[in-house]
């Protein structure tokens, strides 16, 4: 992939969300908490927007929760995977988007595909998508960077692709991307540099992202988001101008 990116000013970019958008999020929640206000905004500006979550877990599996679920309450895969994807469609709602979830299994379960697997389900899932977006920094999560890495090698089949900045990461680890900034994971397929922006959006789109956030409450409080780290974590990205991305193509 070349790395000539296109530097587009924030409204200019806007200007191109339209039409039919993917945004890919590696597990339920990853795409709201990073991208919540700019696909509220969208949503509102007549995009149809899915939000395709591909590492899922399935409702039917009696495998036992693994450490972080069991933190949350839950007891097996199936119990977290079916309050969990209520949690992504009220969140959804909230946002004017449609979620849509592929069934490969979140770390730490049974991975129920192969590379080629996830990337073919995730190409049909984006065919003659206008604007596919990836979560793009820091990827610091396994299950993140893997997919992200995966699917920039092997090709996307939507018109455009763009990058996001992760949240809460970029927000609990202080790493919100700078100037032209690649995660690790992403140097070897898109090259050494990039060209980040930040996306304005209304307070009431930021107002909406607040409440799908919220919907997601059985993870909150382990990712130090109940009440004032929420608040804070989107102030900050407020004052930083917006949530962040990079054009690709």
């Amino acid at each position: 992939m070349s790395s000539s990116l296109l530097n587009a000013s924030p409204d200019s970019w806007r200007e191109r969300l339209r039409g039919r958008v993917v945004v890919v999020s590696p597990h339920l929640d990853d795409a709201v908490m990073s991208l919540g206000a700019t696909i509220a905004w969208a949503a509102q500006a007549g995009a149809k927007i899915d939000v395709l979550t591909v590492f899922t877990c399935i409702p039917s599996s009696g495998a036992l929760a693994g450490p972080w679920d069991k933190s949350c309450g839950y007891d097996t895969e199936g119990e977290q995977a079916t309050a969990r994807r209520e949690e992504d469609r009220q969140a959804c709602l909230v946002l004017g988007a449609q979620p849509r979830w592929l069934n490969f299994g979140a770390e730490p379960y049974e991975r129920r595909g192969s590379e080629d697997d996830i990337w073919s389900a995730v190409q049909a899932a984006t065919q003659e998508a206008d604007l596919v977006l990836l979560p793009g920094f820091p990827l610091l999560h396994p299950d993140h960077a893997f997919l992200s890495e995966l699917l920039l090698r092997k090709g996307i089949a939507g018109r455009r692709t763009v990058l996001y900045a992760e949240q809460p990461y970029a927000y609990t680890h202080n790493m919100a991307p700078q100037g032209a900034e690649v995660a690790p994971a992403l140097k070897a397929v898109i090259g050494p540099a990039i060209s980040w922006t930040r996306v304005r959006t209304e307070r009431a789109h930021r107002q909406a992202k607040l409440k799908a956030v919220r919907c997601y409450g059985s993870q909150l409080r382990r990712l130090g988001l109940r009440n004032i780290g929420l608040y804070r974590m989107l102030w900050r990205e407020r004052t930083q101008g917006g949530e962040a991305v990079a054009w690709l193509s």
